[in-house]
């Protein structure tokens, strides 16, 4: 699951509020809506890839690393669901 994301002008402001608002999430939440995410899956759309961007610095605030994985500033990939284990997370096991 990939997404190529062209930044444009007005994405800076939308993800900087997307991001203020995951902030505010507890760990839990944080999990929860990357797990919906991948369940969903990358369907394309620019508002989706905005708050991809936005959860991955939220994850790096909470747990110092993040399964959103973004190269080059460009693409984004999600990997696998996740679980809560001992303040942190892991992936989960198949």
């Amino acid at each position: 699951m990939e997404y190529l994301f062209i930044h444009k002008p007005n994405d800076k402001s939308i993800i900087l509020d997307l991001i203020s608002d995951f902030k505010k999430y507890s760990k839990e939440e944080l999990i929860k809506d990357y797990n919906r995410a991948v369940e969903i899956g990358i369907i394309g759309s620019r508002a989706q890839a905005q708050r991809l961007i936005a959860l991955n610095v939220a994850f790096k605030t909470h747990f110092s690393k993040s399964p959103i994985k973004i190269e080059d500033n460009i693409l984004i990939r999600l990997t696998d669901k996740i679980e809560l284990f001992e303040n942190d997370w892991r992936y989960l096991e198949n």
